[in-house]
């Protein structure tokens, strides 16, 4: 067969592929399938954690710095803290949901998409969260200072599950 024939085949063939299915506000490719972790622990999860990076697109959401997931009775509240800044005061005495804590760390509120903690270290010292829609996703640790191979680690469990990473945005040094 000649060269250009089996060029034109592969493009032919590389124009059926299905494209991403990314929801218009998502970050994450909806025909891959997604998945939490086996290793979550709701007593070693519970407590403050740092925003390392996040796929939140608009200022108030990017000025989110640091969650806490604190134990209530059916689960966890989910409060986001804003960092020093004119927008601090938005996220201040406001009322967060209480997420359901389901098996292998899929929390779920009342309404609205679930949060999913796709992958956490051994320690529960950093951990990668999303939701299957795409609309949300972050990169946390206990600290500020995060490892390098930590991040390497979640970075890779978001792209596993369809997220696109070069939309993730630094929060915390």
């Amino acid at each position: 067969m000649k060269l250009w024939l089996v060029a034109l085949v592969i493009m032919v063939l590389a124009a059926c592929e299905p494209k991403p299915a990314f929801v218009p506000d998502g970050f994450r490719d909806t025909n891959i399938p997604i998945t939490s972790s086996t290793r979550f622990n709701p007593k070693r999860f519970a407590g403050d954690w740092r925003v390392i990076e996040s796929f939140e697109q608009t200022p108030r959401e990017v000025a989110i710095s640091r969650v806490t997931f604190r134990p209530e009775a059916g689960g966890y509240r989910y409060i986001p803290q804003a960092a020093i800044s004119p927008l601090a005061a938005d996220a201040e005495g406001a009322v967060w949901p209480v997420y359901r804590i389901g098996q292998f760390g899929r929390l779920s509120p009342e309404a609205g998409d679930p949060i999913w903690v796709i992958w956490v270290d051994e320690d529960h010292r950093t951990a990668a969260l999303g939701t299957p829609s795409g609309r949300f996703g972050m990169i946390i640790n206990r600290t500020e200072n995060l490892r390098s191979d930590r991040l390497k680690a979640a970075r890779e469990i978001l792209a596993f599950n369809g997220y696109d990473i070069t939309k993730l945005r630094k929060v915390s040094p």
